[in-house]
């Protein structure tokens, strides 16, 4: 399936994530920038059957996002209720190719390529880049991303109340009270049906809300999409 993405908009981006905003990064789950929320949602309780199989219906497109092949470009924007300064939109990459990924946004690249992680900042126009070898594969990563987000469907009270929704969506209700809650206290997920690429994350906080919204995604990736800049490379235009 390929679509302009304005069909999934909720009001106004990824990680992070799930890495700008939520956009979902290379490592563990992402959420860059995240705050304490202070909001009180009502008492949980543990998941009827019915949340429960949407639960394991979100990790496994969760686990499938992580898997695919796909290229991603997507806007990051980020508001604040009290009508305080937000973020302007800001455009984000993510082309993956197992075990090879690469995430680029304004601020600089994320990229794995095989056993070897690359990250490069930007300065004066220029990518300042630094790799290292990963001590953890691709599939590891994964199975830790995974076993962390079932973790928030779990026990006699769930962190979060998922509920499946039109369009390869799901919501997420904070269902009890917690610091920094990794999804605020509001989410909503969306993925592609044909590639499984995330496609949008709203997360909202009692500070501001965060939307990453794919622009388009394919199926097809380049190596040139997974090749992460060389050290001192300036950076495009636009």
């Amino acid at each position: 399936m390929r679509v302009p993405f304005g069909v999934w908009v909720v009001g106004g981006v990824l990680t992070g994530a799930l890495g700008a905003g939520l956009v979902l990064g290379t490592g563990a789950l992402d959420d860059p920038g995240r705050t304490g929320d202070d909001a009180t949602p009502a008492a949980g309780a543990a998941l009827t059957e019915q949340q429960a199989a949407d639960a394991a219906a979100f990790v496994a497109a969760f686990r499938r996002s992580r898997l695919g092949t796909f290229v991603v470009d997507s806007t990051f924007e980020r508001t604040r209720p009290d009508g305080g300064d937000g973020e302007v939109a800001r455009e984000v990459r993510v082309a993956q190719d197992p075990p090879d990924r690469l995430q680029r946004g304004v601020r600089g690249v994320t990229a794995r390529q095989g056993p070897t992680i690359t990250r490069c900042s930007v300065e004066a126009r220029r990518y300042r880049c630094e790799s290292e070898r990963a001590d953890r594969s691709y599939r590891g990563l994964v199975d830790d991303e995974v076993a962390a987000l079932e973790g928030y469907f779990a026990g006699d009270v769930s962190l979060y109340v998922p509920t499946a929704t039109a369009g390869g969506c799901y919501t997420l209700e904070l269902a009890r009270p917690l610091p920094a809650a990794p999804f605020g206290t509001s989410a909503r997920f969306c993925f592609d049906d044909e590639t499984g690429a995330v496609t949008e994350i709203r997360v909202e906080r009692p500070e501001a809300v965060d939307v990453t919204e794919a622009t388009s995604v394919s199926a097809r990736v380049r190596p040139r999409d997974l090749r992460p800049p060389e050290d001192g490379d300036r950076v495009p235009d636009g």
